[in-house]
C-alpha cells in the first residue's frame, strides 16, 4: 500500500495518531483547529474547516484509489488516525481493515466517510457544504485523471449519477463541479465553482483555480 502515501495516508500495524477523524468531528474540533493554526494562520472556523476538508479529501481519494484497484479499507472514522508531518496533517490506518472490494463499497466511501465529515464541519465551521464537497472533488478528479482502467471509468460514471447519491443527497455534487463540461474536459482544464476560502488567510492570494479570478 505504498501508493497511498501519495494521498498522505500510511497503512500500518496498529495505527495511532494525535486524534481520530471521529473525535475531530465532535468533542475535539477545537483541538483540531488549534493544531491547524500551528501550521497556518486561520482567521475563523470556516477557513479552518475548509483547510481540514482539503486534507481529508486526500483520505477519501485514497479510498477511491483503493476501489479502482479492487481493494477496500473498511474501518470506521474512529479508526482513521491523524498524524503530524511537515505539511500539516496526514492519516494513519490499520492494515487489518484492508480487504477485497465488494458491491456497495463505492457508496460506503461517499456516504459513510465523506458525507458525515462534510455535514459535521459544515455545522462546526458555519461553511457551505458545497465548498467542502468541492475540496474533496479537487483531489478526486486529479486521481481519476491518472487512472487508466475500466473499473475507474465505471466508478466515475456512478459518481456522476444523481441516483447514486440519493436518498441521502438530492444530486451528484461531483457532476455539479464539472460545470456542464465532460469529465475529460474538466480534468484537462480544472476549475472550481466555489472559493475554498484560503484567500481569507493573511498574505494569501486566490488559488489559480478560484472562480473569483477573472
Amino acid at each position: 500500500m505504498k501508493e497511498l502515501e501519495l494521498f498522505q495516508v500510511a497503512v500500518q500495524d496498529g495505527a495511532t495518531g494525535f486524534m481520530t477523524v471521529q473525535e475531530s468531528m465532535a468533542s475535539r474540533a477545537a483541538d483540531l483547529f488549534a493544531e491547524i493554526s500551528q501550521t497556518v494562520e486561520t482567521p475563523n472556523k470556516a477557513v479552518a474547516s475548509s483547510i481540514f476538508m482539503r486534507r481529508f479529501g486526500f483520505f477519501v481519494t485514497a479510498q477511491l484509489y483503493l476501489l479502482a484497484h479492487g481493494k477496500m479499507w473498511d474501518g470506521g472514522l474512529s479508526n482513521v488516525h491523524m498524524a503530524k508531518n511537515a505539511s500539516g496533517i496526514s492519516f494513519a490506518i490499520d492494515k487489518r481493515f484492508l480487504r477485497e472490494r465488494r458491491d456497495g463499497d463505492l457508496e460506503t466511501v461517499i456516504k459513510e466517510y465523506a458525507l458525515p465529515a462534510v455535514e459535521a464541519f459544515q455545522k462546526i465551521g458555519h461553511v457551505s457544504k458545497l465548498i467542502l464537497w468541492e475540496n474533496i472533488w479537487g483531489y478526486v478528479i486529479w486521481m481519476y485523471g491518472l487512472q487508466d482502467s475500466a473499473q475507474a471509468e465505471r466508478d466515475v460514471e456512478l459518481l456522476m449519477d444523481t441516483a447514486f447519491w440519493q436518498p441521502e443527497m438530492r444530486k451528484s455534487f461531483f457532476r455539479q463541479f464539472l460545470g456542464g463540461r465532460t469529465f475529460s474536459e474538466a480534468k484537462s482544464n480544472y476549475k472550481r465553482i466555489t472559493c475554498c476560502l484560503l484567500k481569507e488567510m493573511p498574505d494569501t492570494d486566490k488559488c489559480p483555480y478560484c472562480p473569483m479570478n477573472k
